[in-house]
């Protein structure tokens, strides 16, 4: 699974084919700038890999958001989708920082980025939680898409299972039409 607390990610994992946990693992530890420099080409290049929330001038949260089709792991759901992926905006990850966790609601995240989406043209929103079963089974390692009671929270709707969805790992696709 992966893990954004290690550093090292720059939410870049989407953007790149990686054949293994393993090859990922050893990139963020050993290459972290290779990350950082993918992201920051993509910004370059036009596509649009996520916003960071603040505070006042407090990082609060970091989420890779964007059109499904500027996230590599998500071609499966553009092949789903079609030309409609070009306006729906994809969630793989949503992280908040440590001290504000606590403080922050990942579901009031949501309704703001629902408002980005609206200024971004978008018209739908999608994301990836685990399911709250697998979330109890495995903890902190499979949080980073976020939890499904907040999208719930924030109006987004239970459409289907994820692309990637497995016996061990069960997630869901949560949408909210804009």
């Amino acid at each position: 699974m992966i893990n954004c607390e290690d550093g090292g990610c720059y939410c870049s994992f989407w953007h790149q084919k990686i054949s293994s946990m393993e090859e990922w693992d050893k990139r963020k530890a050993e290459a972290p700038e290779s990350n950082r420099a993918c992201v920051l080409e993509k910004v370059r290049t036009g596509f649009h890999v996520g916003v960071l929330v603040y505070r006042g001038s407090d990082l609060v949260a970091w989420v890779a958001i964007g059109p499904l089709i500027d996230f590599y792991w998500t071609w499966k759901r553009v092949g789903q989708l079609g030309d409609c992926a070009k306006t729906v905006a994809a969630i793989p990850c949503i992280t908040r920082s440590e001290p504000f966790r606590a403080q922050v609601r990942e579901a009031d995240i949501l309704k703001a980025l629902v408002t980005y989406a609206k200024e971004q043209d978008w018209t739908a929103v999608e994301g990836y939680p685990f399911n709250r079963e697998t979330i109890d089974n495995s903890g902190a390692a499979v949080t980073w898409p976020g939890f499904p009671e907040d999208f719930i929270e924030a109006g987004f709707i239970r459409v289907a299972d994820h692309w990637l969805n497995s016996p061990e790992y069960k997630r869901s696709i949560y949408r909210l039409e804009i």
